[in-house]
């Protein structure tokens, strides 16, 4: 058995918040391209907007790719922390709110103002500037009201925070929920190493030691717990990064697929192809 230390950890990280104004923006904060070691958790809603950069957020059982213009919503359900593309780093803002507290709406609003609906596999965290344009709009007006002090400051900045609320659950696909805490913990070890060793081969059997686990249960725990195979996962991870890496640097097509593991671009552009529907030139085209 590995060592604690070398153990995916969760945690627990409070956020401090005032309550009779609960919302607070972090100053712009550099995120770097260090390997995921851990992953966290909040007691408040939690909205990130990426000025500059690109990387992996791993979500609870999603992995998702970000760049420069996205808007995260991650509640208080959710194990999550963000990786920059190898090489590069990446600028957040952060926003941590309870829009319940800060809003005290009507009783027929309070649905809209409700976070514990944002997650779960139904609900994608990530908002690119694609998809819905608004979010990342009003996501900078509300930064620049929370570090403001304009007239009318609390007024602007309760008005915004229901708008991008509003915004987050036309996108959400009902009530949801993420996996539970136990199990992610039950499969620490065997995230750590992928999200370390994702470049590398992989054998489930081992990863399922490190869990202490037979391999049968392990599949069917991780199968469980976050939506597909350890198979899967593996190979999602790996084009995320190759996604994330062809958007944020200038590396070759070729340089990405050895980064990331694969072992001919031939191999690359079939499986992207797969996944994104589209090859890996013409995805570096759309950035």
């Amino acid at each position: 058995m590995p060592k604690r230390s070398s153990q995916l950890e969760i945690r627990f990280i409070p956020i401090p918040l005032d309550p009779a104004f609960p919302i607070e923006a972090s100053p712009m904060v550099e995120h770097a391209d260090a390997p995921i070691t851990f992953l966290h958790v909040h007691q408040c809603l939690e909205v990130g907007y990426c000025h500059e950069g690109s990387g992996i957020f791993m979500i609870g059982d999603k992995v998702r790719t970000y760049r420069a213009g996205d808007v995260t919503f991650i509640n208080q359900t959710e194990v999550h922390l963000a990786r920059s593309s190898p090489g590069t780093t990446s600028r957040w803002t952060w926003i941590n709110l309870d829009p319940f507290a800060l809003v005290a709406p009507k009783a027929e609003d309070a649905p809209l103002l409700d976070a514990t609906t944002l997650a779960g596999p139904g609900f994608d965290n990530l908002f690119t500037p694609e998809r819905v344009p608004a979010v990342g709009r009003v996501a900078l007006r509300l930064i620049e009201e929370i570090h403001g002090a304009a007239p009318g400051r609390a007024l602007a900045v309760r008005s915004l925070v229901c708008e991008l609320m509003t915004l987050a659950h036309r996108q959400a696909n009902g009530p949801s929920s993420a996996p539970s805490r136990p199990d992610y913990e039950r499969l620490a070890p065997a995230l750590s190493w992928i999200a370390r060793h994702y470049a590398e081969p992989t054998d489930i059997g081992a990863l399922a030691r490190r869990c202490g686990l037979s391999e049968p249960h392990f599949r069917r725990l991780f199968l469980r717990t976050l939506g597909r195979t350890p198979l899967n996962y593996w190979h999602d991870l790996r084009l995320s990064m190759a996604a994330s890496l062809l958007r944020g640097t200038t590396h070759s097509i070729l340089e990405i697929g050895q980064l990331v593991g694969f072992e001919s671009p031939s191999s690359l552009n079939r499986q992207f192809r797969a996944r994104y529907g589209k090859s890996p030139r013409a995805w570096r085209g759309d950035s």
